[in-house]
């Protein structure tokens, strides 16, 4: 089975298979069951917890984080969020891709998110305008960036509108909201920074934008669900996670791309970046550096600037898609302001159906340069569908550690320039 209906999207993978179809089927079942018999492991004695989270996480939390929510907005006018990495793609992108333009207008959020000079006078400039609440995020609570940033910026803040968001028991940021009085979330040991969008990590900001936090953990467990129901051979995630590792590791497409057609999915393929890219990219149990290089596009911009070095270039490429059904109201282009014969037709397409036929466009002449690539179809965008999707690609990114044979759920070498990093400071 190459295509796969789930909740809220649609997987079509049979790009991926057509071309070596025997070696593919034949590596993917040897992969299989040793990577689901360790990850299940992790899943059980609790090491790992992200895929049950939707499932544990309390009403009684999610009922705090809704009200902390609904009580800083009617007292502040907008947000300021510091957080880097795992502490702020997730929920950036859930907001980038559902928040409306209303809510941004009412209640603007401003990520500090890079600590350079322009970002400070801006966020500098954000705080001093309004009155703002403040999310400090950092799971570690140590954190160089998002403490020196908080540091410059607290004198211009509320003090009852500050919420540190850390591990509950350990680093700075937990002392300091034990013996200071700030309001507080707490972040599972067991679910590390890029896999911590659907805690508090994410919910928290998630539902000051505005977006229904309910609906993106029901997606989640719908996904769940959906997967607790499947053998491993017909589970989707298992086979988008052997489809990278064989790709990558038998046939050389070290370069994998994931491509949405929409402006406002960008974010979330700056998450999915960070998710592949930090679990993947290291060294594995024999000492051999291993990962591809995950890459985030944009269609139709990238479109037109990228396409000759897929089709073209060197043949080390892989190309994943997303595509959204059209809404119930689509925006059609209308009449030319000249009578102009030659391009009459566009005026009576939406840019809905040209979005996605340019998406299909370049799938299929890929297709015909032999590039694999594979696709995405979102039913609508909705929390349901993200939360859905943001739980199958973390589950998806944690079968390929296994078949990398590395641990996901580290980062040494990002530790290690942030140790660098505070001894040179």
């Amino acid at each position: 089975m190459k295509s796969y209906h789930l909740p809220g999207f649609n997987i079509e993978l049979s790009q991926l298979t057509s071309s070596f179809s025997t070696v593919l089927d034949s590596t993917h079942s040897a992969l299989l069951p040793s990577a689901k018999n360790k990850l299940e492991d992790k899943f059980k004695n609790k090491t790992v917890g992200f895929f049950d989270w939707p499932k544990t996480i309390s009403q009684e939390e999610v009922s705090k984080i809704t009200r902390l929510a609904r009580d800083l907005k009617s007292k502040y006018q907008g947000l300021l969020v510091c957080g880097i990495g795992g502490s702020h793609l997730g929920a950036a992108a859930v907001l980038e891709a559902l928040r409306s333009e209303t809510e941004e207008k009412n209640f603007p959020i401003f990520w500090l998110n890079n600590v350079d000079r322009w970002a400070m006078d801006r966020a500098r400039t954000f705080v001093t305008e309004r009155k703002v609440a403040c999310l400090i995020i950092s799971k570690s609570g140590n954190t160089t960036e998002t403490l020196s940033a908080f540091f410059h910026l607290h004198s211009h803040l509320d003090s009852k509108g500050i919420v540190i968001i850390t591990d509950p028991e350990t680093g700075e940021l937990r002392r300091w909201a034990n013996t200071h009085g700030y309001a507080s979330l707490a972040v599972p040991p067991n679910i590390g920074g890029r896999f911590s969008v659907l805690t508090s990590v994410g919910l928290l900001p998630i539902a000051l934008g505005g977006v229904d936090i309910y609906g993106l953990l029901a997606g989640a467990r719908d996904f769940r669900h959906y997967s607790d129901s499947l053998g491993v051979d017909a589970n989707p995630a298992y086979q988008v996670a052997a489809m990278s590792y064989i790709w990558d590791t038998h046939f050389g497409h070290h370069t994998q791309y994931l491509m949405p057609y929409q402006s406002n999915l960008k974010l979330l393929t700056d998450w999915y970046v960070q998710l592949w890219a930090e679990s993947l990219g290291k060294k594995d149990m024999s000492g051999k550096a291993v990962g591809p290089t995950f890459v985030g596009a944009l269609g139709t911009r990238d479109q037109h600037s990228l396409l000759q070095l897929f089709k073209e270039g060197p043949s080390n490429k892989l190309v994943g898609f997303i595509d959204v059904a059209p809404s119930k109201t689509p925006l059609t282009v209308g009449p030319a302001p000249v009578p102009t014969p030659d391009f009459k037709y566009l005026s009576e397409h939406s840019f809905e159906e040209i979005n996605s036929k340019a998406l299909l466009a370049t799938a299929q002449s890929l297709e015909g340069a032999k590039v694999p690539t594979y696709r995405f179809m979102f039913e609508k965008l909705s929390p349901e569908t993200l939360g859905s999707f943001i739980l199958f690609q973390e589950f998806a990114c944690a079968i390929a550690g296994e078949f990398y044979q590395v641990n996901a759920f580290n980062q040494p070498g990002v530790e290690e320039a942030k140790k660098l990093l505070r001894q040179s400071l």
